[in-house]
């Protein structure tokens, strides 16, 4: 059994009664039936080691859904953690049908290493870890916790991230299981996804036959019947105030859109679809020096960058693929052999 310490704030009061309910999810749970805003610090323990998920959650005074807000799956991916702790913030649970429960840094670890892809607690990728372990590592236990305590409490899932420290991503893109879940989900998933406001859109293609194949934060939600979409905002290690922006106004627009503000907001114009992505990988490791930013459109067979030895000398050029849109593009120079140098994908508008 894990164990958790709870600080829960309302009208300026602790409820001593949410912490002593001993499990995480009956904790959040209790916060989930009393109205008002409550400020969580989740514990979760490995065998040698603890770290503590930050989470708000946002009970309005009139029954709705309950959207789960997921950041910091990677530590240093900044847009989305900065843009959830804005969105708990701004939130006033008078003004809310349902619930919104904020895990603002799903990986603490990470964020406070400053590590990309991986923890420093274990040396593993949070995002490839789903379902988790109950008995396993640090970032294992808490895929699992993720997974089993609080997906289960969730209507609609955002799994929000950028490029890493060390990728530049552009344009912002929202995306869906296309071909996984039942037609209910993926229905409501793509929804979610065009109704979050940004101007391009990925169906995935990834399917997956059994509830361990969803090894993704988001996919381990559709896995569970629950419509979950992934964003993608920022990047470079920089939280750069338009990507914060972006994401901050497609949750507002995510509320509106299930009906858990009366908010309004014009609906997108001219999105567009993105669609088979085509990634460039380093052959070995080395230093990499890009030659193009992300967004631009490149041409089939054009120089995108070049990766070279440690004593500077070329040893691959990495070319485009296909004609399209360079999606993301390595920033950094340190490489490691079977590293995504670049992604170019094809794109179409939406009729």
């Amino acid at each position: 059994m894990r164990h958790m310490s709870v600080i829960v704030g309302f009208c300026c009061l602790v409820l001593s009664s949410i912490s002593a309910l001993g499990s995480p999810a009956a904790s959040i749970q209790a916060a989930l039936l009393a109205p008002g805003k409550h400020h969580l610090n989740v514990l979760i323990q490995a065998a040698d080691q603890t770290t503590e998920i930050p989470v708000t959650v946002v009970t309005g005074s009139q029954p709705g859904p309950t959207l789960l807000v997921l950041a910091g799956i990677h530590g240093s991916e900044y847009a989305p953690i900065l843009a959830s702790h804005r969105f708990g913030v701004q939130l006033d649970a008078e003004g809310i049908r349902g619930s919104i429960l904020i895990v603002h840094i799903a990986n603490p670890p990470a964020f406070r290493g400053r590590s990309i892809y991986t923890s420093p607690a274990d040396g593993l990728n949070l995002n490839r870890l789903f379902p988790g372990k109950a008995s396993g590592s640090l970032s294992q236990k808490i895929a699992f916790f993720l997974t089993n305590d609080i997906y289960p409490l969730a209507d609609a899932v955002l799994d929000v991230h950028s490029g890493d420290a060390n990728e530049d991503l552009k344009p912002a893109w929202t995306g869906f299981y296309a071909t996984a879940g039942s037609a209910t989900v993926i229905e409501q998933s793509r929804a979610l996804a065009f109704a979050f406001g940004f101007k391009h859109v990925v169906p995935f293609q990834w399917t997956f036959s059994e509830r361990k194949d969803a090894i993704w934060a988001g996919s381990a939600a559709v896995a569970l019947g629950i419509p979950a979409i992934d964003v993608e905002s920022g990047g470079m290690g920089v939280p750069e105030t338009e990507a914060v922006e972006a994401i901050l106004e497609g949750f507002h627009r995510t509320l509106a859109h299930l009906g858990m503000t009366d908010q309004t907001f014009s609906p997108p114009k001219g999105q567009i679809i993105i669609y088979d992505r085509e990634s460039v990988k380093a052959p070995q490791d080395g230093s990499w020096v890009s030659l193009k930013e992300a967004g631009k459109a490149v041409k089939s067979g054009e120089l995108l960058g070049i990766l070279t030895d440690w004593h500077g000398r070329t040893v691959f050029e990495a070319r485009s693929p296909k004609d399209g849109i360079l999606l993301l593009r390595l920033s950094a120079p340190p490489v490691r052999e079977g590293e995504t140098l670049v992604i170019v994908a094809s794109t179409e508008s939406v009729r």
